[in-house]
């Protein structure tokens, strides 16, 4: 069985380390400073973090200098995400040394861009999917873009790479994965395809691992000690 890349979320709100419950600005916990939280994860062996920038997703702000140095200071891949939605914010994340670069589900509504971005830097972008009743919607915006499998379809066909996948109505909630949803999404494309949201268990991790998907974003299961992060690695890659 192949290894489900961990990817441990870091979510940066006003220079904190924060996490939401199913995408709400006004309901979060703060965890401390994001490096320390950083190296806590990379001490515990994790190979990737999931760096996002919550005030820029919700446009209302952003962390861009500060996130450049974690990224810089980081000893292990990062994936930077949150609010990159057009050519000035996509410039600001090619600045740093991120690994990957998570597009924010809604520059999807220039799709002519985003292929052409697609074309221009291949393997080193992702998509975010935000996903609500099949419906893309963007958590951050708010923007309903369209028909999930419609905008599968053309991504497909201009050589995504790969998609986070989140049902917003399982992120932050400890609630376990949408794995139909996930299963559909991974019918539907030959890219990879990342888990977020919802994870509350190790058999989440167990399962995501046995159907195939590349990657999970694990997040809030951490924080809160719902999920110990050496027990997840030994599960997504032993």
């Amino acid at each position: 069985m192949k290894p489900l890349e961990l990817l441990a979320a870091v979510d940066v709100k006003a220079g904190m380390a924060v996490r939401l419950n199913k995408a709400d600005l006004g309901s979060q916990e703060e965890f401390g400073a994001p490096k320390d939280v950083i190296k806590d994860f990379i001490s515990a062996g994790t190979k990737w973090i999931h760096l996002v920038d919550l005030d820029a997703a919700f446009g209302v702000g952003d962390n861009s200098a500060l996130l450049k140095n974690l990224i810089k200071d980081s000893k292990v891949k990062v994936q930077i995400s949150g609010g990159i939605i057009d050519e000035k914010s996509l410039n600001v994340a090619l600045a740093t040394t991120a690994a990957r670069i998570n597009l924010a589900t809604s520059c999807l509504t220039d799709i002519e861009w985003v292929k052409k971005i697609l074309l221009a830097y291949g393997e080193r972008i992702s998509i975010s999917l935000d996903i609500k009743d099949d419906l893309l919607t963007a958590r951050g915006s708010g923007v309903v873009v369209g028909d999930l499998f419609k905008y599968l379809k053309i991504l497909n066909n201009a050589g995504c790479n790969r998609y986070v996948v989140t049902d917003t109505a399982t992120d932050g909630a400890l609630s376990g994965p949408n794995f139909d949803l996930l299963k559909k999404i991974s019918q539907a494309t030959d890219s990879a395809v990342i888990a977020s949201g919802g994870v509350a268990k190790i058999s989440d991790l167990q399962e995501l691992r046995q159907m195939g998907v590349e990657g999970v974003i694990l997040g809030k299961a951490l924080y809160v000690g719902a999920i110990d992060i050496a027990s997840a690695i030994e599960v997504c890659y032993k």
